[in-house]
């Protein structure tokens, strides 16, 4: 943790901090109560002027933490953007949580105290906080990717010649998810004029096939544990469980059927003539393609 003596607190007097306020009372609160080294007030502490009083402070070294009393934290946060990797700020918002709360000249002991408060709780926090020190993380390379659909397929076959592991988890016996059962797909070239035959075959041989890639088919997953780069995952597959180390997780679980069952007035479970898309093209594909009543 930082030097907690260098600790530096910037009052500024504007939007009317200055005349609702004492900020001698602020000053006295930081250097007597708190022994802060540094405590400086200025008429406009977001201007050029006073910003610079603080970059002049930290370039000395003579303070690395810094606790700016003046306007709200949601105002003003690139002005008092210092590096975070160096120093740590701390925003004390005396004029939108104490001045401009109440009607001007009202209750000024009451804010008085207010401010006073919020100073201490800014500089208690200052002196507990510190630079965070990031955390360089051994990232594994390999891509768990869950659902064996045409979604999780693309993922596993990019992955896999991006030259990543991946190890593909569908709960079903075979891949291919709802895309298997289609007869016919929307025309992927131009001049898009015509269906086209389905291609999620050559995406399930392409998947076999590749070296880099591990199929695991009824299987589901157990847990997933740790976090991006680093996450320990377990798998099921008739209560036979194997755990692995995966670096990110691509989520293709796929879809459901609407339930039709809930579309009764529009003739569905009451005319065999209404069916569902999916209920279509299967009745397509066991006919070769010939459209016949179910």
């Amino acid at each position: 943790m930082a030097d907690d003596k260098k600790i530096g607190v910037y009052l500024c007097t504007d939007c009317g901090i200055g005349e609702a306020l004492n900020v001698d009372q602020l000053e006295a609160v930081a250097k007597k109560e708190f022994k802060v080294p540094v405590c400086k007030k200025h008429p406009n502490l977001c201007s050029n002027e006073g910003v610079q009083i603080i970059k002049d402070d930290l370039n000395s070294e003579e303070v690395n933490k810094i606790v700016i009393a003046a306007c709200s934290p949601r105002v003003n946060t690139e002005v008092f953007n210092f590096d975070p990797l160096k120093y740590v700020t701390e925003r004390v918002n005396l004029r939108e949580q104490v001045v401009w709360t109440m009607p001007k000249g009202e209750d000024k002991e009451g804010s008085q105290m207010m401010a006073d408060d919020y100073l201490r709780m800014g500089i208690t926090r200052i002196q507990k906080s510190s630079v965070p020190e990031p955390k360089i993380a051994d990232v594994n390379r390999t891509v768990l990717v869950v659902g064996g659909g045409v979604t999780g397929l693309t993922a596993a076959l990019e992955s896999a010649q991006a030259g990543y592991k991946v190890v593909l988890v569908e709960k079903a016996q075979e891949l291919g998810g709802w895309a298997k059962k289609m007869h016919r797909v929307f025309p992927t070239k131009p001049p898009f004029a015509e269906i086209e035959q389905p291609t999620i075959g050559v995406k399930i041989d392409a998947v076999k096939k590749e070296s880099n890639i591990t199929v695991h088919t009824g299987t589901t997953i157990a847990s997933i544990d740790g976090g991006p780069g680093e996450y320990k995952v377990t798998i099921d597959r008739n209560g036979s469980q194997e755990t692995f180390d995966a670096g990110s997780v691509v989520l293709a679980a796929g879809w459901k059927p609407y339930n039709a069952s809930k579309l009764g007035h529009l003739g569905y479970g009451k005319h065999r003539n209404v069916v569902t898309n999916l209920e279509f093209e299967q009745n397509v594909a066991k006919t070769g393609g010939k459209v016949t009543r179910p």
